[in-house]
């Protein structure tokens, strides 16, 4: 439970910046291509983290590795706490990076290896529940405080920086899941090794989570500065909402889909964001607000379905003794989709507008999506069977 509700924080922590960042780029006067990159400078520092350190934990330990990834995540929060500018921003989102992208995989394989054997899918259900549900709880608590306060900053990053010092303590108490092995040096070589038995159904598995964090990274970034500019009547907490409909909503719909095939749930997943980006697309011509709420609620069901089903495959692929390496194979395409779209819409933005960056943008989550989809239903050949966990007489 403990490891459960610290993933579900570091999420909160990821979320609480997006609807703030409308309102400083209002209060410092700075492009759009600086906002994206505000939200951007957190996705690539994760992806170096995972390269580096994603699969540390395999060698040394889940422990020491959460509790050094708490430490910079603590550190982050006390920047933004205390930002009076962007640069100071970017630099505790980077700083944020780190930390999340050096416990994200080792929180997955542990809530993997906590999970009880009658139901090994529930680690990666409570993952990708805790990142939507986070996500959307970090959004709409920073949304309601700055919806009634000035200067919401302070208080929403020193309530985090509280509950990972808390985090810390939680990690000390909880048991260790993996034994010491060599190699931990080796391992902090920048790669990311997807196991060869699985990377058929792993690059089937790419364009689901691209077309997943393609959507949520628009949501996060630029949707709420195009509620502002465009929609009658929307506000900081419109912005928030948005982000939380999408985000709850995926997280409360990755709970049933335990019940269908993990294929099946991605397929459907695909669908539903083609859908969401469909009708948020018609919201942003019409100037209509609800209508983007109704856009954010459906896309949430895509992100929900599709994030799970996509995760229960990955774990499915997962060699019993590589799950976090896999896991940071799967979490960097989710990154680099969730970046690299994004900042380049920044720069579109301030060249074509808000607006018609959001129509390309739009167009081009549709094609991922539709690519996805089609990608699980292509029939699988040299799908890989999960290697046996060998463990010697006596080894816990």
């Amino acid at each position: 439970m403990a490891m459960s509700l610290l993933f579900f924080a570091m999420f909160v922590a990821a979320g609480a910046p997006s609807p703030l960042y409308a309102r400083m780029q209002a209060d410092w006067a700075f492009p759009s291509w600086v906002l994206t990159l505000a939200f951007s400078a957190y996705v690539v520092t994760m992806m170096l983290a995972i390269l580096v350190v994603g699969a540390l934990s395999d060698f040394v330990g889940r422990r020491p590795v959460l509790a050094c990834a708490l430490g910079v995540e603590i550190s982050a929060m006390l920047v933004l706490c205390f930002a009076t500018n962007v640069q100071w921003v970017i630099a505790g989102r980077a700083l944020q990076g780190l930390a999340t992208g050096t416990a994200t995989a080792t929180l997955s394989a542990m809530l993997t290896e906590l999970a009880s054997p009658q139901r090994p899918a529930t680690g990666p259900i409570i993952a990708s529940f805790a990142t939507q549900g986070g996500m959307g709880t970090g959004a709409l608590m920073a949304g309601l405080l700055a919806h009634t306060m000035t200067t919401p900053g302070p208080m929403v990053f020193s309530l985090l920086a509280g509950t990972f010092v808390a985090g810390i303590v939680f990690v000390q108490l909880t048991p260790e899941t993996t034994a010491r092995k060599p190699g931990a040096r080796k391992s902090l070589l920048p790669h990311v090794r997807v196991p060869v038995q699985a990377r058929t159904s792993f690059w089937g598995v790419v364009p689901v989570v691209s077309a997943v964090w393609m959507t949520g990274s628009y949501f996060m970034s630029l949707l709420p500065s195009v509620m502002l500019l465009s929609f009658e009547g929307a506000s900081d907490l419109a912005g928030a909402a948005a982000i939380a409909l999408l985000a709850g909503t995926g997280a409360v719909c990755s709970i049933p889909s335990l019940a269908a095939p993990a294929r099946t749930t991605a397929i459907a997943g695909c669908c539903f964001l083609i859908g969401g980006m469909a009708i948020l697309l018609t919201a942003v011509s019409l100037r209509s607000l609800s209508w983007c709420l109704v856009a954010a609620a459906v896309s949430g069901i895509g992100f929900g379905l599709a994030n799970s089903g996509a995760f229960r495959l990955v774990e499915r692929m997962a060699p019993s003794l590589d799950k976090a390496q896999t896991f940071s194979g799967i979490y960097m395409a989710c990154y680099v989709a969730g970046s690299v779209p994004v900042i380049c819409a920044g720069f579109l933005a301030d060249m074509t507008g808000l607006k018609t960056t959001s129509y390309i943008y739009g167009v081009a989550v549709i094609v991922v999506a539709v690519l996805g989809a089609v990608a699980q239903l292509r029939p699988r050949r040299g799908t890989c069977i999960p290697t046996p966990d060998i463990r010697t007489p006596g080894q816990q």
